[in-house]
């Protein structure tokens, strides 16, 4: 075995400026772009960013879970944190892409969403003529969400979250919204996801309009189908192991949690 390791070492720096000079061209050919996300895929592209498809159609923002991995990438929610003040998540775009529209209409047609004149039908005819609005809403507001995380309130869930060894928290979900509401959407322009959840209650997921402030649609009359998930990073202060920050997961090579956290809390 030894033999081997040494012929393996010498071979690798004999062939390791080769090897370099073909990745970069590699690379260079390809000119950083990414090829498109075919059907096949596990991911869907809006917006340029590749958002989880597979098992999304429950998902629903703030969730905090594990990710599952397998011949399907998904998400196994653990617990939905409690807020004890409103989060805001801003819409950050509206998408119409050909497979986002597939996706989207199969998603509503399943929660008996009214997205076209003709709904019941599943034809490519009908799916053309989709007019409902897909919006992705991605929380912002990092430092405040990272706090609720830590209260006394969520203490005793996120004990047992720091027991898996790759826990994740969905930040980004792409809904689809019934026509009403999409008229409405015209109609207010920019709008926020407002986030509240009374400690007595079930959170309340509802959109405002950020110029008028009047209601357009709670999360029930939409459905999510796709998401986007962030790792947590973990650190220890005063012998307390607490959240850290939070950092998007995206699919393919990813960066790391910052220096001086960790993505286990066992590791700390």
């Amino acid at each position: 075995m030894n033999k081997i390791r040494d012929w393996e070492l010498i071979m690798n720096k004999k062939v390791g400026f080769v090897s370099s000079v073909i990745v970069a061209s590699l690379l260079s050919a390809c000119g950083g772009v990414r090829p498109d996300v075919e059907e096949s895929d596990n991911f869907i592209d809006i917006g340029g960013i590749e958002f989880r498809k597979k098992g999304s159609t429950n998902a629903a923002i703030l969730y905090a879970g594990v990710r599952r991995e397998g011949w399907v990438d998904t998400f196994d929610p653990k617990f939905l944190p409690v807020l004890s003040k409103e989060i805001r998540a801003r819409q950050v775009t509206r998408v119409f892409n050909k497979e986002t529209g597939r996706l989207a209409f199969e998603s509503a047609a399943s929660a008996g969403i009214n997205l076209s004149n003709d709904s019941n039908s599943a034809t490519a005819a009908v799916q053309s003529n989709v007019t409902g609005k897909y919006s992705v809403f991605t929380l912002f507001d990092v430092n405040d969400f990272v706090a609720e995380l830590n209260s006394d309130a969520n203490k005793k869930n996120l004990a047992l979250l720091k027991r898996y060894e790759d826990p994740r928290i969905i930040t980004s979900i792409a809904t689809v919204f019934d026509r009403e509401s999409s008229k409405k959407f015209g109609a207010l322009g920019r709008l926020s996801l407002n986030i509240t959840n009374p400690a007595t209650g079930n959170p309340v997921f509802n959109l405002k309009s950020e110029v008028s402030g009047d209601s357009v649609a709670t999360l029930s009359n939409g459905t999510v189908f796709a998401y986007e998930y962030a790792r947590l990073c973990w650190e220890k202060v005063n012998d307390k192991v607490r959240v850290a920050t939070i950092e998007v997961d995206r699919p393919g090579l990813d960066g790391n949690c910052p220096a001086g956290t960790k993505e286990t809390a066992a590791d700390l």
